[in-house]
């Protein structure tokens, strides 16, 4: 059988998720960033799917080996989950796991289904790393630089707010969640917002970056500029930036090495067709 918690038993599953290395399942779970729980026990869950607010992608947590669990969740997904993602525009179950051990459970569990497969890299930064080049501002540069806050994104003169809202709640529960726990910065040209760093996820003092370029700017080093303002943020506040990218996203990933990011670990992602 499988359970869908309240928020307010979220914590019950904080022994699942403080096993693993990722910040998203720890931050739904701790309720900084949104997200729904499904377990195999409501007062003593042994496994458990998270199902990202942004309904970007699915966490398994927890007893990878655990059968019951295991079985029922992979009924729980074709009967419901499959349905409501649908509705929701998704195409692709995407899921990853916050242990490797759950990298074998889904060749058993999606047994019947086409599984791919994509790699992932974590990068983290420490001050004496940092190369802040980035900051630097040269006279003829026609870009300028922005703290996303309430005031700045309601002051009424920027022309594509909506960029950077829909960044937000992409994200977060609402603006305010935002605010309150998250931070971020933005590149300006012409009163438009055309590149975004800030906080995705939030646990503890952990910041993972959540990072956009529009389409026809980039190539120009502006998530170079905006990132760097962003870690800067962090490091005055005693926070520590977190970044987690694609292995194949090479722009990503390139950012993160020239801002001074050293990668900590790597994990596998998996999707199968809805």
């Amino acid at each position: 059988m499988i359970y869908e918690l309240d928020k307010h038993q979220f914590h019950r599953c904080r022994d699942l998720v403080n096993r693993g290395v990722n910040i998203e399942e720890k931050a739904i779970v701790e309720g900084t960033n949104p997200g729904r729980i499904f377990v195999d026990h409501i007062e003593k869950p042994r496994s458990g799917l998270i199902w990202q607010g942004n309904h970007d992608g699915f966490i398994f947590v927890g007893d990878s080996r655990n059968e019951a669990f295991n079985q029922d969740v992979k009924r729980y997904i074709d009967e419901v989950i499959t349905f409501e993602a649908k509705a929701q525009g998704l195409n692709w179950f995407e899921c990853i796991g916050n242990h490797p051990s759950w990298y074998t459970a889904f060749h058993d569990i999606f047994h019947d289904k086409k599984l791919d497969s994509w790699d992932q890299n974590v990068y983290m930064i420490c001050p004496d790393t940092f190369n802040a080049i980035g900051k630097e501002r040269h006279q003829d540069d026609e870009f300028t630089v922005a703290q996303l806050t309430k005031e700045f994104l309601h002051q009424g003169t920027i022309e594509n707010v909506a960029f950077a809202i829909t960044k937000i709640l992409d994200c977060w529960e609402s603006e305010e969640r935002f605010f309150e726990q998250g931070m971020g910065y933005c590149i300006l040209h012409n009163q438009s917002i055309v590149s975004i760093c800030m906080s995705g996820y939030r646990y503890k003092d952990i910041h993972g970056t959540a990072i956009e370029t529009l389409p026809s700017y980039r190539g120009r080093k502006l998530a170079y500029k905006a990132a760097s303002y962003f870690v800067d943020h962090c490091f005055a506040r005693g926070y520590r930036p977190y970044w987690d990218c694609m292995e194949d996203n090479h722009p990503s990933n390139a950012v993160a090495r020239n801002l001074g990011f050293v990668k900590e670990f790597g994990y596998k992602g998996y999707m199968f067709k809805l």
